[in-house]
């Protein structure tokens, strides 16, 4: 009786579950592409920008939303590449470092010498081949499967 019961909980609870993800999209590749194709500006501004790892750190909450959105099977690629971008941030900020202040990877003078090693190693971060190919890979579910190209 008590096997009975659980195994019919289990159904009721998944079947709840299948509507409930039904309701939301569903399909969470399809919501991933959909939240691509919405940030498709705001993505091209980021990537023609001239401002490098700046334009990164402007398009935070972007990147952010877009992780979040992100399918399964890309949600470690996104954690890398956030990851080193979200250090440089947090360097910049413990350095008290304006971010259009910070160009061509170097901070602002009178910043001290620990703060400016501090961003050049969060900076380099960013250059790695884990990053990069982080960056392909997020870069080539986008292209290939949401056929949204923005070249990380």
């Amino acid at each position: 009786m008590i096997a009975r019961t659980s195994r019919r909980g289990t159904a009721t609870v998944l079947a709840g579950l299948m509507l409930l993800l039904s309701a939301c999209g569903g399909d969470p590749v399809q919501s991933y592409c959909s939240a691509v194709e919405g940030h498709r500006k705001e993505l091209a501004d980021m990537v023609s920008s001239d401002a490098g790892s700046v334009a990164l750190l402007e398009h935070l909450p972007m990147l952010r939303d877009l992780a979040e959105q992100s399918p399964p099977d890309l949600k470690d690629e996104w954690q890398v590449f956030l990851n080193a971008v979200e250090n440089l941030d947090r360097a910049l900020d413990r350095a008290k470092v304006d971010r259009s202040k910070f160009t061509d990877g170097k901070a602002p003078a009178g910043t001290s010498p620990a703060d400016v090693k501090a961003i050049q190693d969060a900076a380099s971060q960013l250059g790695t081949p884990e990053v990069a190919d982080a960056a392909g890979q997020i870069e080539g579910q986008a292209r290939d499967v949401c056929k949204v190209n923005f070249g990380l």
